[in-house]
């Protein structure tokens, strides 16, 4: 049953900065912070072309770059990071995600900011070998910190913020599930182009779940976390998801179809895969094929949003059915610039 929350008290905030707001998650930020009429701010490497919005072109690897975007405003909203891509250099990800934190941090304090909210992941407290069933925050992070570069930055940014929460700067952390939707160009964008280029394989017995959560609602929790830092939030960290787990590979079968290409069939073993996986980054490190990806596939990782739920009264508003229909409306427009189509819908280039 949802908690009643009429009795939070609110934070009040108007200057927004949405740092990587021209990203799948960040614009979804903007526009409702647009919503509500606050005056935004966006800190992206590019523009998002919204006019309603002041924008500063920059770096959070530029110190200068964040101190200018951070001056005046009442809060920040962080979700820029270097994403998980094979072939990334790890200092990229040390840049990005974690001295980039840094940078935000300090420039908060300096302008008096007040107030952060942070957009980490569930894969802080992710160890690559045990299932996570309905996991919460009571999950603690792993005893040996991963040596994938994109989950060690972020559980140790992650930990940064929330030991910068102060009186002078009110800090929580976002654990948002596998995200999708609109302007996705990672996680739905890979599955499109591996079966585009001919993959038929599907890894794992079916049976292992995986928390999605659509990028409106990932943003919703992120205002509603937001507006309610003055409470219990600040110092905490909170998983988000929105409906029931399921395979990854019965997630996108719809969206396949809808495009027009044929879901996967044969199956991959998960013992033969992770095996297959470590043989190919020996080989090629640059594949989406490793054994993060296998791991991430085989291996139940399934979470619970109640934590925010009863601190903050998150619950999607957007349902599962609008969710699908307008992530497919997306990718339906904007296929032909981002997948150019061969003969007999395949596809020849990567969404980038």
């Amino acid at each position: 049953m949802q908690k009643d929350t009429n009795h939070l008290k609110k934070c009040v905030f108007q200057k927004c900065l949405v740092i990587g707001g021209a990203g799948m998650l960040g614009y979804e930020i903007v526009k409702q912070l647009l919503k509500k009429n606050k005056k935004v701010r966006v800190l992206d490497l590019v523009s998002t072309r919204d006019s309603r919005v002041d924008e500063v072109i920059g770096d959070i690897r530029n110190p200068e770059d964040v101190r200018k975007a951070c001056s005046g405003m009442d809060i920040v909203f962080q979700t820029a990071a270097e994403v998980w891509k094979p072939g990334t250099p790890s200092y990229i990800y040390e840049e990005v995600n974690i001295e980039g934190s840094k940078a935000i941090i300090d420039a908060c304090m300096k302008y008096n900011v007040g107030k952060l909210v942070y957009t980490s992941t569930m894969d802080v407290v992710v160890d690559g070998k045990k299932p996570i069933t309905d996991g919460d925050e009571s999950l603690p992070y792993p005893k040996v910190i991963p040596k994938d570069p994109y989950c060690r930055t972020k559980l140790i940014a992650e930990k940064v913020v929330l030991k910068a929460n102060c009186s002078r700067l009110m800090t929580c952390a976002i654990r948002p599930a596998g995200i999708y939707g609109p302007r996705d160009r990672y996680h739905i964008a890979n599955i499109i182009k591996a079966v585009s280029n001919g993959s038929n394989f599907k890894l794992g017995n079916g049976s292992a779940k995986f928390s999605h959560v659509y990028s409106e609602n990932a943003a919703h929790a992120h205002i509603l976390a937001a507006e309610n830092l003055t409470n219990n939030v600040a110092g905490n960290c909170y998983f988000i998801t929105d409906y029931a787990a399921n395979n990854l590979f019965d997630f996108m079968e719809p969206f396949l179809k809808s495009l027009g290409l044929k879901p996967p069939k044969k199956t991959i073993p998960y013992p033969i895969a992770y095996i297959l996986a470590w043989l190919n980054e020996k080989i090629n490190n640059s594949s989406n094929f490793n054994r993060f990806s296998v791991i991430q596939t085989c291996v139940d990782h399934t979470f619970v949003h109640d934590k925010a739920a009863k601190d903050f009264g998150y619950k999607p508003i957007v349902s599962k059915e609008e969710a699908f229909n307008r992530t497919l409306a997306w990718f339906k427009e904007n296929i032909d610039n981002h997948l150019a189509y061969k003969e007999k819908g395949k596809v020849k280039n990567s969404l980038r």
